[in-house]
């Protein structure tokens, strides 16, 4: 989580004698002045009422009970000026004190709260708080921010210095607090960036299903152009592809106008698609490439989708993206490459399927088509042509192969040729319609099916044709 500050956003919880600064004074700024004790007295840390606290329990040096400090008994030891020095020495630090280190050693905002109003403060911006410094003793108080919250609680009771899994004392109280506290926001930014990780990789493996979902390019770049601004939660983005020598924008979520169609190697998406890398660009404004459609847009990450695009996550500020943006875009470009090429491959294989079915239909042979059904993986007919009708009668769709063919050897010929992926030939006894055997020379030709599977069309050679009798022969 990143603070509103270099060293992250700290809410410091003061004891209710404190006067709170006014919303919006900076603490640097702040005098320490009060409104007036609401604790009979008590300030900062100890109390004043002239006695010194003599332990960090606060307990006074007051033995005798007769309510008045017992300067007489340390004349004995010391001058009144001696003790009085050594008490300002061993002084514990006033709250003012260490707000103002807090915010200047660390570098954060610094917001300050009393007991009775920190709990809405959590409870509505807890998420923004890199760490909770508790100041004075307040025991119930602690176990309420351990119970109400995530954020790291550090607690601050000079000398003592302690969080929830231990305490450890010394002599130097503000320093050992700001090592705490340092250590605490570090531990809690690392922890949340993991948090922001495996939230973003959760969010991109819903939406890799969707991509791969697809049918169509077109669907595949407005759902990758959704997981970017989504999933990944960048201000805009683009998703270019390559048709006819030119990028083309495909879907988009960028402000008007409309971003336009360029030549593959214009602007920083063609220097992106030339490279194969992806680049991050500070300001696109001030990018001698950058064909810039928008005057109010700065910082480009962009990103190649293999050889077919490039992706592009833009934003209105300069300098947005760092390493890991350019990771998770990577994972989902590597997703929409993925769901392309599927994409184009059915296409391939469909214009061949189409093409063979035309062939299939118009060849006088005799011809069928069968599939491998799941689970079961036996071969079923899906469909003959007309002549197969005529010759050998008609065959309903799913019939099974073997409930058609004549012999082991003619089913062992479909399965040969799906299994080579190749043509398999052979000859075969068929029963024709009207009940008469004859032979016929078959061919079997594999074909490869956009999800993966196999099919196979089976050419049924007639012998008394004479244009193919001599392949008998």
């Amino acid at each position: 989580m990143v603070g509103a500050a270099d060293g992250g956003r700290i809410l410091v919880v003061v004891p209710e004698s404190v006067d709170i600064p006014r919303e919006g004074v900076d603490v640097g700024d702040w005098d320490g002045s009060r409104q007036g004790a609401v604790d009979g007295g008590e300030t900062e840390f100890g109390h004043d009422d002239g006695c010194d606290p003599v332990e960090s329990g606060g307990s006074r040096a007051d033995e005798d009970g007769d309510g008045n400090c017992d300067t007489d008994r340390d004349s004995e030891q010391g001058t009144s000026r001696d003790r009085d020095a050594d008490a300002d020495a061993n002084r514990e630090p006033s709250v003012e004190t260490v707000l103002k280190t807090l915010e200047r050693h660390l570098r954060a905002e610094v917001v300050v709260r009393c007991r009775r109003t920190y709990a809405e403060y959590v409870e509505e911006l807890g998420p923004t708080l890199d760490c909770v410094v508790v100041l004075g003793k307040d025991e119930s108080l602690v176990r309420a921010l351990v119970e109400d919250s995530l954020v790291p609680t550090v607690i601050y009771s000079p000398p003592i210095v302690g969080t929830i899994d231990g305490v450890r004392s010394g002599d130097d109280g503000i320093e050992t607090l700001l090592n705490r506290v340092e250590s605490a926001v570090q531990e809690d930014r690392h922890i949340n960036k993991l948090r922001e990780s495996n939230a973003r990789l959760a969010a991109l493996s819903h939406y890799a299903e969707d991509i791969a979902a697809c049918k169509t390019a077109g669907a595949v770049a407005e759902q990758t152009i959704e997981a970017t601004t989504e999933a990944l939660a960048f201000d805009h983005a683009i998703v270019f592809l390559a048709e006819c020598g030119r990028l083309v924008p495909q879907a988009s979520a960028l402000p008007d106008p409309a971003a336009s169609a360029t030549d593959l190697e214009d602007g920083i998406a063609g220097r992106t698609l030339a490279t194969g890398e992806s680049e991050v660009v500070v300001d696109m404004q001030s990018d001698p490439d950058a064909v810039s459609e928008h005057d109010d847009l700065h910082a480009v990450l962009s990103v190649p989708v293999g050889d077919q695009g490039v992706i592009q996550a833009v934003s209105d500020e300069q300098d947005a993206f760092d390493d890991r943006d350019v990771e998770f875009l990577e994972i989902l470009a590597g997703y929409t490459a993925e769901a392309l090429e599927r994409i184009e491959r059915e296409v391939t294989l469909r214009r061949e399927r189409d093409r063979l079915h035309a062939f299939f239909d118009e060849i006088p042979a005799s011809a069928l088509y069968v599939e491998r059904n799941r689970p079961s993986q036996t071969l079923r007919i899906e469909e003959t042509n007309g002549a197969y009708d005529d010759r050998f009668g008609t065959v309903e769709s799913d019939t099974p192969l073997t409930a058609v063919t004549s012999s082991d050897a003619e089913t062992e010929q479909y399965e040969a040729a799906m299994g080579t992926g190749g043509v398999s030939n052979g000859r075969v006894e068929r029963t024709m319609a009207d009940g008469s055997t004859a032979t016929f020379a078959l061919s079997v030709v594999s074909v490869s099916l956009p999800d993966g599977r196999t099919g196979a069309y089976g050419i049924y050679i007639d012998p008394t044709n004479s244009a193919f009798s001599e392949l008998l022969d």
